[in-house]
């Protein structure tokens, strides 16, 4: 018979390699030269660049298995890393008072701060996103800034940029998305968090509104409450703020209370301030799924506001933001006719577009821009667009601009919904300057253009705010309820359509014809069921200001209450007074028949408006101020105007100038010089802050703008001190103080090796597009790996000189967004991976790869999925994504050779992590971020059973309180101490949480690590534990008794080095 002979020795028979170099030096970046743009679709719903990263967040929170779906758990309240991360350190007060009294008292232990030094270990050149800057205005040369950073808090400048101090170590989670500054009191200002500023994300946890009156020293929070103190979700995230210039108590803040899922129906709004905070008022709410992304000041009139609101158009205000009204948007958004079937007032339109950025001119209140693009996300609405509008008239009309060459726009296709910004020129209004993920500038032309024709029908309110509200206002036919247009027709007799203004204020009244309907009618009531009554005074006149001079009208009203008078309540469905304008001369001796008979409240009438009390407000007609609201009709003419086009940034192409502005701009500012009209233009980027050289025209030539007072040719310089990278994973070369990360929006980079890794470390850049996890072999510090989303993975065998790119992990392009690797300490060639298809195993370094499938349900629909090697023994490998009813963990008890599903803890969703014990190999641990729910779960029988050691109830009986101190907030990462079990580091939204007893108990470290997300922590050589943080870089905690660690000593699986057959015929 023929045998086959087989050696064990170190070796498989695998797939060849067929990697390509990636020349670092050149930054060649293979195999496209960009970041994959790869959408993550669920449902049709699609998640494009950073949004994806977004979505990795808030699908842990959400629980799943869809994004897009109403999730089983609550949303955390805005406030809840706020509130928790004062009651952890409550607790930790009341534990060492206790200790301190009684030194019998030995229970509490805190190793951590004990045992553990903490260290930022950089990135000094490479800043997280940066989305809002204020210029201090108590500083006339312009040096001192205060910069808000995603993750990682509020930083002060005083040298334009060179050197940055960290000043809110308690906001340190905060997503800060705007700041503005007291004009007169310098040391008030206001910061806003959140993540709504653009119309595809989802709110991050962490939003609230927060005010300092010592110059940035002290932050409150003074978001709108409910009804138990805390933040109400309606403050969730906050888009945009805009403080009075004349009164730094009254602010208005753009809000948006959306939980976690694309299309919930949310509303934004717009809310205002009279008194610093203590108190709000809704002065706006949009229709559902619609955001107030901006909110600006109109720098010549401080009355005069503009908000930008998605799929809408541009809002305007000319009393200080008390009111809000459309102001026509033709030629951009379709007119408006008389007897529009939605009615007049706080209109939905069926457009496509997303986000608009809006800037107004110094100069004239009338003229500004807008940048916008198209609501591509569902796919269903046409092709992308960038389109770049001028208006002259305050928004009434809106005039499209394109380049003078034929070419068209597209600095907004790619990224325009998350990075839009535009600025107009402070000395010349024809020159706007516009970016997303690079900066261009647009000189308007003289040109006559091609003109159109448009008309609309808008309503205008001017301080009737505190008095007077209006739910809707609906004109010709639209009068009569439901389809009975035919009443109206037949018996209003023909009214002309002038524009209307009603007044009020001192002084102001003229009788009205009362009406009545039958008692308990609400909506709906015909006009034939109105019933004449009598004629009494009202607070307020009405005039048709079309006529020359204008002429004073008739009006009569519903009495609901049928009390003999005209008076308003705060419930819109009680407060049914509605007014019914007719357009005929105002008769004070009310003799007018026509009216006193049946269909009277229709006779010459154009126009109905329902209006309500607003929230806290009392009907007192004494007390109201000189206010209006008009019904106008609006003709417009607008054009198609030309523009000169001139690139000033773009990263992504090396023969573009000013190449050290790093891409994805969301703030544009500038530093005037009134003396010489000259300029700095600052940028705020995915990459930090450039400022410009002064100059007439910054920005058009290269060589024009710094980093940290430095002009290179490169974004990757020193930016002084201000560490805020996003990291996804990092690891420690062995032997060094030499450090690896995969950064967020920025890729993987290297610590340099001949130094020690400290917060003033310069790293190089080695990868393209998101980082995320990296490795560092752990016994050869010459073996590296890092990858950027869908498994785009590079490694290195010589130290990071040369570097790789690993082109035959299976169906490697098409894995989840978020790319993770993991190798066993003691078998370190050996690396795992993941795809849509399965687990992927390299026995050498990811020079060859095979696949086992996941044996697990829905494992191609997940978008987060973990693999972890047991840190005791590498036989056992776990991976997954969810457990429940939708998908479950899988184990491998073969070395990664098969997977089968273990047992669920509950039908709990999707989870943060998977992570193991570093002795016990039948032991690990699944993490979750539900809102009240089970956060850390144990195994101690690889997977049969499930125990909650963080102490929250049953998780069919809701929500729950750990009974262990654990905090009810997001987990990330998980570590036990391998000379100590007993000591468990679990990695919060609010830093390091510690249990000494194995988690019977649990307490905040309190050290000079930041309060920030800590994404992942892994135990290295000399002693360290490398912790990433979302916001603050790399850190490491370095504990003497971590320094002769060494991985539990395991059997290793046998290889098969070769194969060969022998002829024989012996038998057995």
């Amino acid at each position: 018979m023929r045998f086959l002979y087989i050696i064990p020795l170190l070796l498989i028979i695998s797939c060849s390699y067929n990697n390509s170099i990636l020349d670092k030096n050149d930054n060649l970046v293979l195999p496209s030269g960009k970041a994959d743009k790869k959408s993550l679709v669920e449902k049709n719903v699609r998640f494009e660049g950073p949004d994806k990263a977004m979505y990795l967040f808030e699908i842990k929170k959400h629980g799943g298995p869809f994004l897009t779906e109403p999730s089983r758990y609550q949303p955390y309240p805005p406030d809840n890393n706020e509130r928790v991360l004062r009651e952890m350190k409550k607790r930790n007060q009341a534990r060492y008072s206790l200790v301190s009294r009684s030194s019998k008292n030995s229970s509490f232990s805190n190793y951590a701060q004990e045992n553990a030094t903490f260290k930022n270990r950089g990135p000094y050149n490479v800043p997280g996103r940066v989305m809002s800057l204020v210029v201090d205005k108590s500083d006339p040369s312009g040096n001192t800034w205060f910069v808000g950073a995603v993750g990682g808090g509020i930083w002060k400048s005083t040298d334009r940029g060179a050197t940055y101090i960290h000043i809110t170590p308690d906001l340190d989670n905060a997503y800060i998305t705007d700041i503005k500054q007291s004009s007169y009191n310098h040391n008030t200002m206001y910061a806003g968090a959140g993540a709504a500023w653009n119309f595809s994300s989802a709110g991050f946890s962490g939003g609230s509104l927060y005010k300092t009156i010592d110059g940035g020293l002290n932050w409150n929070n003074i978001s709108l409450k409910d009804s138990l103190g805390n933040v109400d979700p309606r403050f969730r995230s906050i888009s945009r703020i805009d403080i009075d210039e004349d009164n730094d108590a009254i602010i208005n803040v753009a809000t948006w209370p959306g939980s976690r899922w694309f299309g919930d129906g949310s509303r934004g709004s717009i809310y205002r301030s009279e008194d610093g905070g203590n108190t709000w008022r809704n002065v706006y709410t949009s229709n559902p799924d619609e955001r107030v992304t901006q909110l600006l000041s109109s720098p010549s009139d401080n009355k005069i506001k503009y908000a930008s609101v998605s799929q809408l158009g541009v809002l305007k205000s000319i009393d200080g933001g008390k009111t809000w009204f459309n102001p026509g948007n033709l030629g951009l958004l379709g007119g408006i006719s008389y007897d529009n079937e939605d009615g007049l007032y706080e209109v939905s339109y069926e457009t496509n577009f997303e986000r608009l950025e809006i800037s107004v001119s110094r100069n004239n209140s009338n003229i500004l821009y807008m940048a916008t693009t198209q609501n591509y996300q569902q796919g269903a609405l046409g092709n992308r667009f960038s389109k770049l509008y001028v208006s002259y008239d305050g928004a009434k009309s809106w005039n499209y601009l394109r380049n003078e060459d034929g070419s068209v726009d597209d600095w907004l296709n790619s990224l325009g919904w998350f990075a839009n910004s535009l600025m107009i020129h402070p000395f010349n209004d024809s020159i706007v300057y516009h970016g997303s993920q690079m900066a261009q500038r647009s000189k308007l032309l003289p040109d006559d253009g091609v003109g159109a024709n448009g008309s609309t029908t808008t309503v205008i309110t001017e301080n009737t705010g505190d008095h007077f509200m209006i739910n809707n206002v609906w004109g010709g036919s639209r009068i009569s309820p439901g389809n009975n247009s035919t009443e109206w027709q037949e018996n209003s007799f023909n009214p002309k359509f002038e524009n209307i203004e009603i007044r009020f204020g001192p002084g102001k009244t003229q009788k009205a014809y009362r009406f009545t309907v039958p008692e308990g009618q609400g909506s709906g009531v015909l006009l034939e069921y109105y019933t004449y009554q009598d004629y009494v005074d009202v607070p307020f006149e009405v005039w048709n200001t079309s006529s020359n001079p204008s002429e004073q009208i008739t009006v009569s009203f519903r009495d609901n209450k049928n009390n003999g008078r005209f008076d308003l309540t705060t419930d819109v469905n009680e407060s049914r007074e509605y007014l019914f304008i007719q357009n005929i001369p105002y008769d004070a001796t009310m003799s007018q028949s026509q009216i006193k008979k049946q269909y009277g409240n229709a006779y010459k009438t154009t126009h109905l408006l329902w209006p309500y009390l607003p929230d806290g407000k009392f009907w007192v007609p004494s007390s109201i101020i000189d206010s209006n609201i008009k019904i106008e009709n609006i003709d417009a003419t607008y054009k198609t105007l030309k523009k000169e086009l001139i690139d000033v940034t773009d990263s992504y192409n090396a023969n573009i100038l000013n190449q050290n502005v790093h891409v994805d701009h969301h703030l544009f500012d500038h530093i005037i010089n009134e003396v010489d009209s000259t300029f700095s233009f600052i940028i705020g980027s995915d990459g930090g802050v450039n400022i410009s050289k002064p100059s007439k025209n910054p920005g058009i030539v290269d060589d024009d703008f710094y980093i940290a007072g430095i002009i290179s040719d490169n974004w990757r310089e020193p930016h002084g001190g201000f560490n805020t990278s996003l990291i996804w994973g990092a690891d420690k070369v062995k032997g060094k103080d030499q450090y690896l990360m995969g950064a967020q929006d920025h890729g993987t980079f290297l610590s340099n090796k001949n130094f020690i890794g400290s917060d003033t470390s310069i790293y190089e850049y080695i990868w393209s597009g998101d980082g995320f996890e990296v490795l560092a072999h752990f016994q050869d510090p010459n073996k590296m790996m890092g990858g950027s989303q869908g498994y785009r993975t590079i490694r290195s065998i010589d130290g990071g000189e040369e570097w790789f790119f690993v082109s035959n992990i299976p169906d490697y392009n098409n894995g989840p967004f978020h790319s993770r690797y993991d190798s066993p300490n003691q078998d370190p060639d050996v690396v795992y991976a993941l795809s849509n298809t399965g687990i992927s195993k390299s026995p050498d370094w990811g020079d060859s790869w095979t696949e086992a499938n996941s044996s697990t349900t829905n494992w191609q629909q997940l978008n987060i999925l973990d693999v972890k090697v047991s840190l005791a023994n590498p036989r056992f490998v776990w991976a997954g994504g969810y457990m429940g009813n939708y998908s479950d963990i899988v184990l491998s008890t073969d070395w990664g050779e098969t997977f089968n599903p273990v047992n669920d803890f509950a039908n709990m969703g999707y989870i943060s992590a998977i992570h193991t014990h570093p002795t016990e190999d039948s032991t690990a641990y699944v993490l979750f971020s539900f809102y009240g729910f089970t956060k850390i779960i144990e195994t101690k029988d690889l997977g049969q059973s499930w125990n909650d050691i963080t102490g929250f109830g049953d998780v069919s009986s809701g929500l729950s309180v750990s009974s262990k101190g654990f905090p009810n907030v997001a987990v990330h990462s998980l570590l036990v101490m391998p000379h100590n079990t007993d000591i468990i580091w679990a990695g919060t939204d609010i830093g390091i949480v510690e249990s000494t007893d194995s988690g019977l108990s649990w307490h905040l470290v309190e050290s000079n690590l930041p309060y920030v997300g800590i994404i992942d922590m892994k135990v290295k050589d000399q002693g360290q534990i490398v912790i990433s943080t979302y916001g603050r870089g790399v850190w490491t905690a370095t504990i003497e008794d971590l320094k002769t660690y060494e991985p539990k000593p395991t059997t290793l699986p046998p290889f098969i080095l070769s194969a060969y057959q022998l002829e024989s015929e012996d038998t057995y």
